[in-house]
């Protein structure tokens, strides 16, 4: 693709709008550069422009293109064109991508990211809540960056579990950056963007937030990542038409499975599950299924295996006694490998003398909530614990 200056797309998004399938169509029809197509649609030599797109074609100045330069400038907003280095990769490869990006923060590095959207409602449950702090924040202190939304609820909170183990969030905005929506959202996003986040649109800066582009803005929170985390939905909540974004750019699609299966405000699952959407009881459940993603590039596979093995997985435990006939086998129990960390060695005592949930462990150890979470994902991943479908955790027997 041709590299464009700025003000080029500039006008090529004053005169054709965000959001409009178009432009795409004709940047492909010059071969992905936007000088040419602008002069196209300039010189009115193309017959699908509407009559407003001539006019915003005709009258469309430098001065307005000069005053969008400005406010970004000022307000420390980057401009991240369809042809720059620093535009998501991934995201450039969705239909119909944004052909500019307004960006606060900074967006370099996530070619070789693990980046994944995860998403909820905007009215969670305390469970919801529980999983996207335990899930999320863990991820995060493994390395992974997460995109969504900054709305009130869910979308909030996977910002804030990020916050909390000092990882990287990406916040797709449904307004230009400089518009306060939600309100009283500035707090949240100064935090995003002191952990070395972004706060992202595709909207001019001062854009204040519609309903019809709610929905748009999800293709966005998808193409940007490998996969997307739906934490709670209804059967008509928005994290839905997130995850059919997911689906239709070929994305892995992953589900928190509901703690009430007859509850209206999670029949989103039933949906999902229905769709061959990936149930999650655990962390390795999202890195096994990205280690064999088509789209995870070889530094993000590398990534996955080093986390996957942070600690190698201890040897069988050794039967010492030959069974007697006709008596009942009496398991030796596993061993606790000696190469552990005192957290670690903490947990994994506890969980052999009985099979307990992190509550327990977390009252029983005396152990803080995210060094409690922290060691038992290490032990997960080494393979010296393995996680019940009732929540209790037991030494791993192989």
């Amino acid at each position: 693709m041709s590299k464009s200056p700025v003000e080029v797309w500039l006008w090529l998004l004053l005169v054709m709008q965000p959001y409009n399938p178009k432009t795409n169509q004709i940047l492909s029809r010059y071969g992905g550069d936007a000088t040419k197509a602008s002069i196209a649609i300039r010189d009115e030599k193309l017959s699908c422009l509407t009559e407003n797109e001539k006019r915003r074609a005709a009258e469309t100045r430098n001065g307005a293109i000069m005053r969008v330069l400005n406010i970004c400038e000022e307000n420390g907003i980057s401009i991240i064109t369809l042809d720059d280095g620093e535009y998501p990769p991934l995201l450039k490869d969705i239909e119909n991508p944004p052909i500019v990006l307004f960006v606060k923060g900074s967006l370099a590095g996530l070619e070789s990211e693990l980046v994944i959207s995860a998403v909820g409602t905007k009215r969670p449950s305390e469970y919801s809540y529980y999983a996207a702090d335990a899930l999320i924040g863990t991820l995060s202190e493994l390395g992974m960056v997460f995109v969504s939304g900054n709305a009130d609820g869910l979308d909030s909170a996977v910002h804030r579990a990020c916050i909390k183990a000092r990882g990287r969030s990406i916040a797709v905005l449904p307004c230009g950056i400089l518009s306060d929506y939600p309100k009283s959202s500035s707090e949240l996003r100064g935090e995003i963007l002191k952990n070395g986040g972004a706060l992202v649109s595709e909207l001019l800066p001062y854009t204040k937030a519609s309903i019809g582009y709610f929905h748009l803005r999800n293709r966005i929170i998808s193409g940007m990542s490998l996969g997307t985390i739906v934490l709670q939905a209804g059967d008509k909540s928005g994290s839905l038409i997130t995850a059919n974004y997911a689906f239709f750019q070929k994305r892995e699609v992953f589900y928190i499975p509901p703690h009430d299966i007859f509850s209206k405000e999670y029949s989103g699952a039933a949906i999902l599950a229905n769709q061959n959407a990936i149930p999650i009881f655990g962390v390795s459940d999202v890195l096994d299924k990205l280690l064999k993603n088509d789209n995870a590039k070889p530094a993000v596979s590398q990534k996955i295996i080093e986390f996957k093995t942070i600690k190698p997985r201890p040897n069988p435990p050794v039967i010492k006694a030959e069974p007697k006939p006709q008596e009942s086998i009496k398991k030796e129990a596993p061993e606790i490998p000696d190469n552990l960390s005192a957290e670690e060695k903490t947990i994994a005592e506890l969980i052999a003398k009985a099979p307990a949930d992190i509550d327990a462990l977390i009252d029983k150890s005396g152990l803080d909530y995210e060094t409690a979470v922290g060691a038992l994902t290490i032990l997960e991943l080494s393979g010296v614990i393995t996680r019940q479908m009732d929540g209790n955790y037991i030494l791993s027997d192989e």
